[in-house]
């Protein structure tokens, strides 16, 4: 995916949480805008980085040629069917 596609989805305001889908079918949230950072080589992500912390679990990065689609996410959980 092209990195300035995803600098503007990063840096949109108001931020909107988002699912960055990776080629292989691994995916990664972002709930808020502090989770994902554009690095030179692509997307470093924290995992289990709590809004407000400056503590992750973890983190990844790949390349901007690994990322195959970005979703929206409403609020960070998937809206259930009214019955």
């Amino acid at each position: 995916m092209d990195k300035e596609a995803i600098r503007s989805e990063l840096n949109r305001e108001p931020f909107i949480p988002l699912r960055l889908h990776l080629k292989g079918g691994r995916t990664f949230d972002v709930p808020f805008r502090q989770v994902a950072h554009i690095v030179s080589s692509g997307v470093l992500v924290f995992i289990g980085l709590k809004e407000g912390t400056h503590s992750a679990k973890g983190y990844d990065r790949f390349a901007f040629a690994n990322i195959e689609r970005i979703e929206h996410r409403t609020n960070g959980r998937k809206r259930k069917k009214a019955s």
